[in-house]
């Protein structure tokens, strides 16, 4: 849920002026009603996270039909043409490779600043580390390693070094906001669509319960939560990433980072999030403590909650024994094919597949990156700060 938040505090804003091609203006050409913005993610989960993947494919399928030149998904490609037909199965997935790959590079792929992010953090851990090991814990001071004048301060010292001995350490990049050479406009799209798949690739991730994909992309997760001022969402993958890399033992790493997800129904591809299991235990507790009105005792509640996954067993081994038919309500599937045109025909008019230097929303006049929006100074502070509570709290 806090990744479909952070998508909307970024991405979405209603406006009486909407900007063409944004979430709120596409929102409004498909006549979503039931979707109001980050405000509202709680009360109708369902609806936006439905909304953000069509608003995904859309934007997927329009850069695939700017890219091969192409008036509408029905037409032929006026380039790269190829006779797909004849094609082999690995000819076909390669040339389907190459093609998203392009797509990627060309359309997604706008900034670099995360290939710039992993050098400059361990630069600036390697000096923190360096200037560490001057603490003299005896004396309670810092010791130059050059020429071991002493210091109270951390600041004094890294004063002296810079000025005396020439030590360079990682500055902050300031991001360019009055830069009028970019295209706002490809920046948000690029930047919607980056996030969306990476919302869609762990959401995948936990349904198939695969532990590598949940792992990989928390790193990425805890950079959005840090930016849009989610701490405690932050705080619990930084916790996360700690235990599996830090501070359990091979084989409690292996268990923890495969125990992630678990599968009520049997099946591939029916795998929730542990968290949602604990809601829906939560919940259906409530639900019997409440049918027992006053009489409702601690040791009630705990066998209530004891027993719950017992009655579910027995339930449905009555149910497949006597092969009787479940009841209960289900969900039907619904086309969103002509709402995905329609996103498809609006983005493509607004032009927000091409890149024009100088273009920006009216409403995200300055928008940039959201991972070029990563304060990497604080990130250090915040993730030393963290180091250090886990040095005692673990014990």
């Amino acid at each position: 849920m806090k990744k479909i938040q952070i998508i909307y505090q970024q991405f979405y804003k209603s406006t009486s002026n909407i900007d063409k091609g944004s979430l709120s203006q596409l929102r409004n050409v498909i006549h979503r009603v039931d979707v109001q913005g980050a405000d509202r993610v709680v009360d109708s989960y369902r609806a936006h996270f439905a909304f953000i993947s069509d608003c995904l494919d859309a934007f997927l399928v329009g850069a695939c039909l700017h890219h091969l030149d192409m008036e509408n998904i029905e037409s032929e490609p006026k380039r790269k043409q190829v006779l797909f037909a004849a094609l082999s199965s690995d000819e076909k997935r390669q040339y389907i490779e190459q093609i998203a790959s392009e797509i990627e590079r060309n359309y997604i792929n706008l900034e670099k600043d995360l290939c710039s992010l992993n050098p400059r953090s361990q630069e600036m851990y390697l000096k923190e580390q360096q200037i560490q090991d001057m603490f003299d814990a005896d004396e309670m001071k810092f010791f130059c390693l050059h020429c071991r004048r002493s210091y109270k301060t951390r600041g004094n010292l890294k004063n002296h070094l810079k000025k005396e001995h020439e030590w360079q350490f990682p500055v902050e990049q300031n991001d360019d906001d009055d830069d009028k050479e970019l295209d706002r406009v490809a920046l948000y799209r690029a930047s919607f669509m980056k996030c969306a798949l990476l919302l869609r690739d762990t959401n995948d991730a936990y349904i198939l319960g695969d532990g590598n994909r949940i792992m990989d992309n928390s790193k990425f997760q805890m950079l959005l939560s840090g930016i849009s001022q989610h701490t405690k969402y932050q705080l619990w993958l930084f916790r996360f990433l700690a235990n599996f890399h830090c501070l359990l033992s091979p084989r409690d790493a292996y268990e923890y980072k495969w125990n992630c997800t678990t599968n009520l129904k049997g099946g591939n591809g029916h795998n929730i999030p542990n968290d949602n299991l604990v809601e829906i235990l939560v919940h259906r507790l409530k639900a019997k403590l409440q049918t027992q009105g006053a009489n409702v005792t601690y040791a009630s509640a705990r066998k209530a909650a004891l027993t719950l996954q017992i009655q579910d067993e027995i339930r449905e081994n009555m149910i497949e024994q006597c092969e009787m038919k479940k009841t209960g309500t289900s969900r039907t599937s619904t086309s969103v094919t002509n709402e995905i045109i329609l996103m498809i025909n609006e983005l493509s008019a607004g032009g927000v597949f091409d890149y024009v230097p100088g273009r920006r929303y009216e409403n995200f006049r300055t928008f940039n990156d959201l991972f070029s929006k990563v304060n990497l100074m604080s990130l250090h502070k915040w993730l030393t700060k963290q180091k250090e509570r886990l040095s005692y709290e673990t014990v």
